[in-house]
């Protein structure tokens, strides 16, 4: 029987843990997984002040997937959503279903209100883009070529509460 459960403390271990997790994938450039991995080693060395918050999904033991969001600067009820990865020998099997709405329910739980997600517009992302649709996301800003020629930043929200 397959035993999961969530977690929010970050450990030294999970470093290698979101290099590991991030490279399986074969969708991000060197640049981004370093990215990746000093948000990590940021919230580490400077706990919560540094603002990055993060979800591990641990299964039999062994770190699968995660998210890292926190709330975005200047703003009082939105949060993004930086990294939700699931490693590669787990896609498919509902993970990352189960941990966007782990994430939701914290953001929520918080306080916020909007959660904020960007993507790239490449073919291979077009799974990402999906999976955010059917988590009711909504895309609501394209900016062409802002990765590099022919790759748009695409802006997915979803309101996570009522905000009148």
């Amino acid at each position: 029987m397959e035993k999961y459960f969530f977690r929010t403390e970050i450990k030294p271990a999970d470093v290698a843990a979101i290099e590991e997790i991030v490279r399986s994938t074969r969708f991000f450039r060197e640049d981004e997984i370093q990215v990746a991995v000093d948000l990590a080693k940021e919230r580490l060395d400077k706990g919560p002040v540094c603002g990055y918050e993060f979800v591990f999904y641990d299964l039999n033991g062994k770190t699968v997937a995660y998210t890292c969001y926190g709330q975005i600067p200047c703003s009082l009820i939105s949060y993004d959503l930086y990294w939700i990865v699931t490693h590669q020998d787990y896609r498919g099997k509902g993970i990352g279903k189960m941990l966007m709405a782990e994430t939701e329910r914290l953001i929520k739980s918080a306080g916020g209100k909007a959660i904020y997600v960007e993507t790239s517009s490449k073919e291979m992302y077009k799974p990402t883009c999906a999976f955010y649709l059917s988590n009711k996301y909504t895309l609501k800003a394209q900016f062409e070529d802002f990765y590099d020629v022919g790759d748009d930043k695409l802006v997915f929200i979803k309101k996570v509460a009522i905000t009148h």
